[in-house]
């Protein structure tokens, strides 16, 4: 079997946006390692002549701290335009789920689950569809947070893969799941650096807004995962309410 590796972050609500959205990118392992890695390396090396910089999205785009040379506008379109490149040409999947945050909150108001719960359950039935299609495993990596957060975390994957879900049974959840992993920062993960573009991107596309960011969102939009089963009226990147 094949292992993929699921690299997922999530777009918080704001005053201004009322959707929580938890998703990210699938790969294959092997060619994550050996090429998209690489390719990632290159294209920091092209444009910023270094590759330990760390891609942070709101920062990319608003042409700030160590990206600051974009506010060039051939320098920008240069580095955005071989980006969306290679995300397009780069043979990874989008998974994710979405939910207005308020409605959620008021469904359980008894604080039977956080609404983070509900997102990383059903991203996980998602993940485990995925798999079970490419008759493969996979792991999940997120990005640390208080070891509080991590401990929570840490929890509800091994609640899900021991009890199964509605879904899934226990014994789907433990074939097609492995683990879930950390990773901080400053370790530099090319795979939680794309997907810390994904989440807002996908609302954009999801709710069709005209401007597109260097058409970045439905460059995205093209590549989520799509699921043609019994399961395509509850799975895919749909809204849970």
């Amino acid at each position: 079997m094949d292992e993929y590796l699921l690299f997922a972050d999530e777009t918080k609500p704001t005053k201004y946006n009322q959707y929580f959205c938890f998703s990210g990118i699938s790969i294959e392992r092997n060619y994550y390692e050996d090429i998209f890695v690489k390719n990632v390396n290159e294209l920091k090396k092209k444009h910023f002549n270094r590759t330990d910089i760390i891609f942070h999205f709101s920062d990319m785009k608003k042409n700030r701290k160590e990206f600051s040379n974009l506010q060039d506008a051939n320098k920008r379109d240069s580095f955005w335009n071989d980006l969306v490149n290679l995300i397009e040409s780069t043979p990874f999947d989008v998974i994710g789920i979405y939910f207005n945050n308020n409605m959620m909150s008021k469904l359980y108001s008894d604080n039977s689950h956080s609404n983070y719960d509900v997102g990383f359950y059903a991203l996980l039935d998602n993940y485990v569809h995925y798999l079970k299609n490419k008759k493969a495993y996979g792991q999940i990596c997120v990005e640390s947070r208080t070891l509080k957060e991590n401990s929570y975390l840490q929890k509800s994957f091994y609640e899900y893969i021991q009890n199964g879900s509605i879904y899934f049974s226990k014994e789907d959840t433990q074939k097609y799941l492995t683990s879930l992993g950390f990773t901080v920062k400053g370790d530099n993960c090319i795979g939680l650096q794309i997907a810390d573009i994904v989440p807002s991107q996908l609302l954009r596309y999801k709710n069709d807004l005209k401007k597109d960011f260097y058409n970045l969102s439905k460059t995205l939009g093209a590549k989520i995962y799509n699921v043609n089963t019994e399961y395509e009226s509850i799975l895919g990147f749909k809204n849970l309410l």
